[in-house]
């Protein structure tokens, strides 16, 4: 039958178009941005970041529709059993990133800037951030750990140069984990002094000024937190810094207890995980011992009974022969 081209084109274009859709992906899973994170803070809404130390702590916060990961290196302590913030290496930081990204979900993703990455110089903390960023396109932001302007000017222009190369940084002030030893230890910070307040307030502004789209602070007396909060044009992130920071951020492993250990005062606990993790494991090895796991019937797989008569025929055969032998 002549069919006229006009609609034999027009039939072909139609199927070429249905196979060009159907061979089309699934859209991606929309994030969080830092635009997006900005616009709930314009609007008064608390901002909601957890950490996460590897691919399944990382799909728990996707799941739980927390809009930020954070990637920090107190997993050093929480995940891989270092003494200290300052004892995992670079390699080893970068292994954990890699794991938390490779989780599907909407929340948006910033990484710490580990101990020793940006101190010997800016160029070196310039390559190392641009390391991190590379590491996979979800990274949005890094963050750095500043102590006050008047003793770590440097860190300022380091963050500086970063934001002036289009690299979002989180500026973090207050108790700062790797500089714990020259603040004297996990003290509260701006709490003793007038002039330790006004060096927080003018720090938080510097790092405002430095490019920095938002500013976490740890371990701060609430009020003083509010304060520089309503200071500033960009959201405050807060860890015991109390509930008038633009949002709040705690450690996954304290806040489902993943461990057995004692708590900070600003953490809630959400949940505990090592004492369910404990008693299922110990009913495990109950179970085991006991030889009521596994299950005949339950856990275990079939075969069929000619199948296995066969077998053992066979089985049966080759023996005798090897024994005549």
């Amino acid at each position: 039958m002549f069919v006229p081209f006009r609609l034999a084109t027009s039939r072909f274009s139609t199927l070429a178009l249905r196979r060009c859709y159907s061979a089309q992906p699934a859209s991606p899973l929309k994030s969080n941005t830092i635009q997006s994170l900005h616009e709930k803070y314009l609007k008064g809404i608390p901002i909601t970041v957890s950490t996460a130390h590897d691919y399944i702590t990382s799909q728990w916060v996707h799941d739980a529709n927390c809009d930020a990961i954070l990637v920090g290196d107190s997993l050093a302590m929480t995940a891989l059993g270092y003494e200290s913030t300052t004892d995992i290496s670079f390699d080893e930081f970068k292994y954990h990133v890699r794991s938390v990204c490779r989780a599907q979900g909407p929340s948006m993703i910033m990484a710490d800037m580990p101990f020793g990455t940006f101190e010997s110089s800016i160029q070196t903390g310039i390559t190392n951030a641009i390391d991190i960023m590379k590491l996979s396109s979800k990274i949005a932001s890094v963050k750095v750990e500043t102590g006050p302007h008047t003793k770590d000017s440097y860190t300022i222009g380091f963050i500086k140069e970063l934001c002036s190369r289009g690299i979002p940084v989180v500026g973090h002030c207050g108790l700062t984990p790797q500089r714990a030893h020259s603040l004297g230890g996990f003290k509260v910070q701006g709490n003793k002094r007038i002039e330790d307040i006004s060096i927080l307030c003018e720090t938080a502004k510097k790092l405002e000024e430095a490019g920095c789209w938002a500013i976490l602070m740890e371990c701060v007396p609430h009020k003083v937190a509010s304060y520089i909060t309503s200071k500033l044009s960009v959201p405050v992130i807060g860890i015991g810094a109390g509930p008038g920071c633009s949002g709040q951020v705690l450690v996954i492993a304290d806040m489902i207890g993943m461990k057995q250990n004692s708590l900070p005062r600003f953490v809630k606990q959400y949940g505990q995980l090592h004492s369910h993790a404990q008693d299922a494991l110990s009913q495990y090895v109950k179970e085991v011992e006991e030889s009521t796991f596994p299950n005949q019937e339950l856990h275990t797989f079939k075969i069929k009974e000619d199948l296995w008569k066969s077998f053992l025929d066979d089985t049966n055969k080759n023996s005798n022969i090897n024994n005549t032998n």
